[in-house]
């Protein structure tokens, strides 16, 4: 069994389209040193091509919309003070009331797994938006990678695939909070048929009890301890303290959540890094959880 989980962070890359390449200037810049060559010099609103003034990255016609850019992504030091002092949709008296709230951070557990509408301007670079990770039961991290824009199915698949390219390799079981929708694509794309062929897609427990009842496909195939017996593997029985027998999950379907709650609080310190750091840091920072849960393992 493998256990899949995402946590929203993610380092800058370029803005452009498509383009997830370095950031050619860390501070300030929003394009990749290939882009900046190419459209460098141009208004980086979408589709214009005329030459934007210097000190801006905006032409005439749009110098309004890089005003607003800068007023709203200046001043980050209140903005926190603001975000601390005030509870979500508060407004106060003494507040500034001008400014416009920033739209909230899509949450991980969203249902809307699209990909997010295409920018409108190129002014600020883009963000990776998770780190999805892939975990054994007992909290060893096999593989993890960033995902751009979205955490849809056809990624989670593909990160699979990747990891496990060959069909001997497939694990018996894949855990993830969202393994309906992800069956649902797999079953409807003949390059993961060979994926079905091997293996069951389950939803750990804590989300599973947050879908719906009426999802037939969710409560045959992707039930996390079916009592039918089309999957024993993952109940097993156990013994109380006084002695009497009861059924329980084989399975820790929590290593993923558990991880990510230990990962989210060196995120004030990642989000400040470069790609490259961020890619050190994370993958020492992995290996040293794996080091410790081994350890655990052995005493």
């Amino acid at each position: 069994m493998i256990i899949l989980d995402g946590i929203v962070m993610g380092p800058t890359h370029c803005s452009f389209d498509g383009c997830t390449d370095d950031l050619k200037n860390a501070r300030g810049g929003a394009l990749c040193a290939n882009h900046e060559i190419a459209y460098g010099t141009h208004c980086q609103v979408r589709d214009c091509i005329r030459t934007k003034i210097a000190g801006t990255h905006a032409c005439q016609n749009h110098q309004a919309a890089w005003r607003k850019y800068r007023l709203e992504h200046s001043s980050s030091a209140l903005a926190g003070i603001r975000i601390c002092l005030q509870r979500p949709d508060e407004h106060l008296p003494w507040q500034n009331n001008n400014v416009q709230p920033r739209p909230p951070r899509r949450a991980h557990d969203s249902d809307d797994d699209d990909e997010p509408p295409p920018r409108t301007q190129f002014f600020g670079p883009s963000k990776f938006y998770c780190v999805e990770t892939i975990c054994a039961p007992c909290g060893v991290v096999i593989a993890w990678t960033k995902f751009d824009r979205s955490e849809s199915p056809t990624k989670i698949l593909q990160f699979i695939t990747d990891v496990y390219p060959e069909s001997a390799t497939h694990p018996a079981y894949i855990c993830i909070d969202k393994a309906c929708k992800v069956l649902r694509t797999a079953i409807t794309h003949d390059r993961w048929q060979n994926l079905l062929d091997s293996s069951r897609f389950i939803v750990d427990s804590y989300h599973y009890i947050n879908h719906r009842v009426t999802d037939y496909l969710c409560r045959k195939w992707c039930n996390p301890a079916p009592l039918d017996g089309s999957a024993p593997n993952l109940v097993k029985t156990a013994i109380d303290k006084d002695g009497n027998q009861h059924l329980t999950r084989a399975f820790n379907t929590q290593a993923c959540e558990q991880l990510n709650a230990w990962l989210g609080g060196f995120e004030s310190i990642l989000k400040w890094m470069k790609p490259a750091n961020f890619d050190w840091f994370m993958h020492v920072m992995l290996l040293y959880h794996t080091m410790q849960v081994i350890r655990k393992q052995e005493r």
